[in-house]
């Protein structure tokens, strides 16, 4: 199977590396970044954007973590390394290409396989992308297992110092796994699609955790004038000390 992609000069784009490229602080910064899409928005767009801020970036060997999206969809950086997560008859489990091929129900060699591949000579591959959570999100039946996997890949991914931008269909699941997701967020970003006057356009919202501000961004990577970013808990009202107090957000935030 050859993984070289055919040369595609796409100039659309969905608004993944305008806002990976506007977060408050540098994109390596985060450990855990979740995109969660709902409606009808183009996820392979959106990871060929945020490859693109690999080449910005100068990462030649991210991650990728596939699941839906095939390796042949995707323009691939040189020395990149592939985990798919999928079902697949009459393939090798690797081969030369970089490519590693595991069930996804299998969560036990999945982990095992993300362990291997996050490493390289010079330590950590710094950078995970890919919308593998899709498709173990979609067979996983077994809530303490998908639990344990899931806590055990972003426990790594934050003790190694990486930063994941790992992409999941709201559409596909249950609310309460999209939920899990966004717990062990550091970032969620939320695409959505709208039709106006204009024409087609995709929507962002951004929730970081890590400066305590939302965000909402159109396809120009623009904010959207009415609802410019702010805090979504007032810094002045933070409390330090004593009992969790609840506070009432400048706006309903789902937060799991």
């Amino acid at each position: 199977m050859s993984l070289t992609p055919p040369i595609n000069q796409d100039s659309e784009t969905s608004s993944a590396k305008s806002i990976l490229m506007q977060l408050p602080r540098p994109l390596l910064d985060y450990r855990i970044i979740i995109a969660v899409v709902k409606g009808d928005v183009g996820a392979v767009n959106i990871l060929k954007d945020a490859l693109s801020v690999t080449r910005d970036l100068k990462l030649s060997n991210p991650l990728l973590a596939l699941g839906p999206t095939t390796p042949l969809s995707l323009q691939l950086p040189p020395a990149s390394k592939i985990l798919w997560a999928t079902f697949a008859d009459n393939f090798n489990p690797t081969n030369g290409q970089g490519l590693t091929i595991v069930q996804p129900n299998h969560l036990t060699d999945l982990s095992l396989n993300f362990e291997r591949l996050s490493k390289n000579r010079d330590g950590r591959v710094p950078l995970i992308i890919g919308d593998i959570l899709d498709n173990v999100l979609s067979v996983s039946t077994a809530p303490a297992s998908l639990y344990s996997f899931l806590c055990t890949l972003f426990t790594r991914i934050r003790t190694n110092e990486q930063t994941a931008f790992l992409l999941a269909t709201e559409d596909m699941h249950d609310l309460k796994k999209i939920a899990i997701l966004k717990r062990f967020a550091d970032v969620i970003i939320e695409y959505s699609a709208t039709e106006d006057m204009v024409g087609h356009r995709l929507e962002a919202r951004l929730l970081d955790h890590l400066q305590n501000r939302y965000a909402y961004l159109d396809n120009s990577g623009n904010p959207i004038p009415k609802l410019q970013g702010e805090y979504y808990v007032n810094p002045n009202r933070a409390q330090k000390f004593g009992r969790p107090q609840h506070f009432l957000f400048e706006e309903p935030i789902e937060t799991y």
